[in-house]
């Protein structure tokens, strides 16, 4: 029994490594720990290998890991909990980007981030972009034009307006990789907000009836839980050309007693002070 317990220990040790290909790119995250699919969990020592058409073009450990990643109290920076890679052209130039995301893999927000290997074609390095999320994103072409979008949430509102223990929601934030690095392009693609808008008018109804007492919930958490819901939809309707359709349910619901006139004021400040005007 001790030899196979030893046996296994060893082996959950042993290195391992992951994959994902395109075209004449190969990405291979190594490391120690498990690894299944594209994933490593639990990992220490991890390292990317990129290769290009058979030869190796990059091969070094990323930049450290800065939100949650590294597992336990281990002193090693590219230890990641959880580190997927994958590959997509998101520029629509032909040449595919490798995309690792790293998290702790339990925290509702935010610790998820992703560094982008993007290859110059002129000296065939590999240069790194990172970019921190919310509590996850997707790769989408949103339009058509074979130019990929990553829709996410506006990290800037997490814990804004309220504890994430009453839960907590992000407006629609869309960035593509253009040029040197990632925009914002969400007014250029409605559609997806649009949809949330539409959710989050649901959810409002829903928390609403909780926190007047109509739908069995704790009514103090229902109350607490509207102030991030209103930011959210106030913001997302904003992005939508319809300011004054959110600024209106905000204020009815300070009518309404549910949330407060500080509230509001510090909504509005909060709002324009992000570019949401």
């Amino acid at each position: 029994m001790i030899a196979a317990l030893s046996a296994a220990a060893v082996a959950a040790l042993a290195p391992v490594s992951v994959s994902a290909s395109a075209g004449p790119v190969t990405a291979t995250l190594t490391g120690i720990g498990a690894a299944g699919g594209h994933t490593l969990t639990a990992a220490s020592s991890v390292r990317l290998t990129i290769a290009w058409g058979g030869a190796v073009a990059f091969n070094r450990p990323l930049r450290p890991c800065r939100f949650g990643c590294e597992p336990g109290e281990s002193p090693d920076p590219s230890a990641a909990r959880v580190a997927t890679v994958r590959v997509a052209d998101l520029d629509g130039d032909g040449e595919v980007e490798v995309l690792v995301d790293r998290s702790d893999g339990f925290s509702p927000c935010c610790t998820l981030e992703t560094a982008i290997l993007r290859r110059d074609p002129a000296t065939g390095a590999y240069g790194e972009l990172d970019r921190h999320w919310g509590d996850r994103y997707r790769i989408d072409d949103l339009d058509g034009d074979r130019r990929a979008e990553l829709v996410s949430g506006d990290l800037r509102f997490y814990q804004r307006f309220a504890s994430r223990l009453v839960g907590f929601q992000l407006p629609v934030q869309i960035v593509a990789l253009r040029g040197p690095g990632l925009v914002d392009v969400t007014r250029a693609h409605p559609g997806p907000v649009r949809r949330q808008a539409r959710r989050l008018a649901r959810l409002l109804a829903e928390t609403i009836a909780i926190a007047d007492g109509r739908r069995p919930g704790n009514r103090m958490l229902a109350r607490a839980a509207l102030r991030p819901q209103l930011a959210a939809y106030a913001a997302d309707e904003r992005v939508l050309g319809r300011r004054s359709v959110g600024d209106r349910r905000v204020a009815r619901e300070v009518a309404r007693g549910r949330v407060s006139a500080g509230f509001r004021r510090a909504l509005m400040r909060f709002l324009g002070s992000m570019g949401y005007r």
